[in-house]
């Protein structure tokens, strides 16, 4: 009888030989399976044509008819963010540990986006002051230009939204060298630590962002939404903790922001 193993997000498990990991949110499921694929999680048939990327190995593929695609051997020494997009579809992204998860086939599961769904940015965003150590979290796959030390996006919501519980989801977060990421071992930074990342809304700090991983949510309290009106989340990466003449920004990489409505 064939085991499935789930496992909260953060910790991935890759098994050996024709084993094969399936990604859903957070949750993940091993079983069997031959080839990566991405399939609809719902008919659990392959979705044609999606994107994979790894924008830290500058790397695209897309998914053949049956939605299965190849993965070449890349170098990853660091936790690295891989991605799956689809038009009608939410946007996925899980944490890559390692080159060796690469020889592990994947099986993706990825949702059809529904009616409330709002995608604040696909796009991978590096936040902080382009200053950090070797031994931060992912110094050696950031490769974008920091964009400064926050992100903001004004967007709507509608008067339903307020009858709904809603999040803010974090597809992928790497970088962050606050005081649980060292303990988790996520950098090797020796003494030094960052704050967490903070959340706002509207204005309202909201939740704070103090390990890096995939699939993470912040509640967005009904009470601050603006029904039919703008909305801006705003994100705001951490601040060196020890002692400067100077500020020192944490330096991390955020993909796939979005707001979901349940």
């Amino acid at each position: 009888m064939k085991k499935l193993i789930y496992l909260l997000t953060l910790i991935t498990i890759f098994t050996q030989g024709a084993w094969a990991t399936t990604y859903t949110g957070g949750v993940s499921k091993v079983g069997q399976q031959e080839s990566n694929q991405v399939i609809d999680s719902k008919s659990g048939q392959g979705v044609e044509f999606a994107k994979i990327t790894i924008p830290q190995k500058n790397f695209r593929t897309y998914t053949d008819a049956n939605g299965n695609f190849e993965l070449p051997r890349i170098q990853i020494n660091q936790p690295t963010i891989l991605s799956v997009e689809k038009e009608g579809y939410r946007p996925f992204s899980l944490t890559i540990n390692s080159s060796g998860s690469l020889n592990n086939p994947m099986k993706i599961e990825i949702a059809k986006s529904e009616a409330a769904d709002i995608s604040l940015d696909s796009e991978i965003l590096h936040l902080g002051d382009d200053s950090f150590s070797k031994n931060s979290a992912n110094a050696g796959d950031f490769r974008l230009k920091s964009i400064g030390p926050y992100y903001s996006k004004d967007f709507i919501m509608t008067s339903n939204a307020k009858r709904s519980t809603n999040y803010l989801v974090i597809g992928s977060i790497v970088g962050l060298d606050t005081k649980l990421a060292k303990a988790m071992g996520q950098n090797r930074i020796a003494a030094a630590y960052s704050s967490p990342a903070e959340i706002y809304f509207n204005g309202r700090k909201i939740g704070e962002l103090h390990v890096n991983g995939d699939s993470q949510r912040i509640k967005i309290p009904n009470s601050l939404i603006l029904a039919d009106q703008k909305n801006q989340i705003t994100i705001k990466t951490g601040q060196n903790m020890m002692p400067s003449d100077h500020i020192d920004y944490d330096d991390i990489e955020i993909m796939n922001l979005s707001i979901l409505s349940e």
